[in-house]
């Protein structure tokens, strides 16, 4: 008989949860007494931590650790402090010189606009003598050897040093343009007053370390960076704002012993001064001249093509190698012949400026000269 007054309990699987306690508590006694003694052998104790490193983790940190110390002591940092700099000029060789080739030029015949006649009342006397003479060319000096520029240039440099005009130059050049006129801008290098009065760093020096100054003016050094880059400026302004064509003049070496803003050694001439210049100043004209299809000429002092005495810095055979074309003041066209040996087309890329003109070649017509 089953007895409804007796309490029996039900068996389930939950007796057995006391022994896996027990079990775990003892793995984690065990497990707690090894890490006790074993652990304090891969501890490192610093003055700001402590640090575990176990094994097979940190060996290969320690050995990259020992080589990079080990590398450091065999490569010590160098020692500039009596280092000085300088310019090595190795003995050039200009035979070659292949920037500029005739390609692309034309005769150029135009009437030749003084620094001191580059104004409104100037170029209007200008055009004038060119319908004259039945021409449709100006050449106009917008800087001469006083540094000081006609018109106003967006030029850092320019700016800067306080060296501008206020003439609307490009208005003009657009309104000339229009007229269906060539034109040609001439801007001097080399000499430049102003800016040498308000940076001298940037000037030739003397024997007692002054700015080196003659009859032309106060010289700037032809190897300087600056000074390059700033005829770069100009002469890029002048082509984008229209300019068919940029003359530099005062492409030359004084012609006395001067110092340079860089010390030099090597092979250094004065031929090897100029001839750098200029290839540095067309090399940085000549993504704008692709661009617009200006060309770039030169300006070479009468002296130069024909005393063999005077070292100025300036060849013939090295500037046609690089100018487009070579102008130069004079009376009696004889520098003519200096092409002639060389086998150059001079109606083409000789420009002499004369108070004459004649029919056949290029000239520049120095109209204001005997006015």
């Amino acid at each position: 008989m089953h007895r409804w007054d007796v309490y029996r309990g039900r068996r389930t699987g939950s007796g057995r949860l006391p022994a896996i306690l027990l079990f775990l508590l003892a793995l984690l006694l065990v497990i707690g007494a090894t890490l006790f003694f074993a652990l304090p052998s891969y501890l490192v104790y610093s003055k700001d931590s402590v640090q575990l490193q176990l094994p097979g983790f940190s060996r290969e940190e320690e050995e990259e650790e020992v080589q990079w110390e080990i590398l450091v002591e065999q490569t010590p940092a160098p020692d500039y402090s009596d280092v000085t700099a300088e310019i090595v000029v190795q003995e050039p060789d200009y035979s070659n010189l292949h920037l500029a080739t005739g390609a692309d030029l034309g005769i150029v015949q135009s009437v030749y606009v003084p620094y001191a006649q580059a104004n409104e009342e100037g170029i209007n006397a200008a055009v004038t003598q060119c319908k004259a003479l039945d021409v449709k060319g100006l050449t106009i000096e917008l800087k001469d050897g006083s540094g000081q520029l006609l018109w106003l240039s967006e030029t850092n440099t320019a700016v800067g040093y306080a060296l501008n005009g206020t003439w609307d130059l490009s208005a003009t050049v657009a309104e000339l343009k229009e007229m269906g006129y060539y034109l040609t801008a001439e801007i001097a290098c080399c000499v430049d007053n102003s800016l040498v009065s308000r940076n001298a760093n940037l000037a030739l020096k003397d024997a007692g370390g002054y700015p080196y100054s003659d009859v032309y003016g106060a010289w700037m050094d032809p190897w300087n960076a600056e000074v390059r880059q700033y005829t770069i400026e100009l002469a890029s302004e002048l082509m984008t704002m229209g300019f068919d064509e940029v003359l530099l003049s005062r492409v030359e070496h004084p012609n006395s012993e001067v110092q340079y803003t860089r010390s030099m050694s090597g092979t250094l001439t004065r031929e090897a001064c100029v001839t750098n210049f200029a290839i540095a100043v067309r090399e940085g004209l000549a993504d704008v001249m692709a661009e617009t299809g200006a060309h770039l000429s030169v300006e070479m002092t009468s002296d130069a093509f024909n005393n063999e005495n005077v070292d100025n810095g300036q060849r013939l055979e090295y500037l046609l190698g690089v100018f487009d074309r070579v102008y130069t003041f004079t009376e009696t066209y004889q520098e003519v012949y200096a092409f002639t040996g060389l086998g150059v087309d001079s109606t083409e890329r000789f420009v002499p400026i004369i108070s004459w003109t004649f029919p056949g070649a290029s000239w520049a017509n120095n109209y204001f000269s005997i006015q």
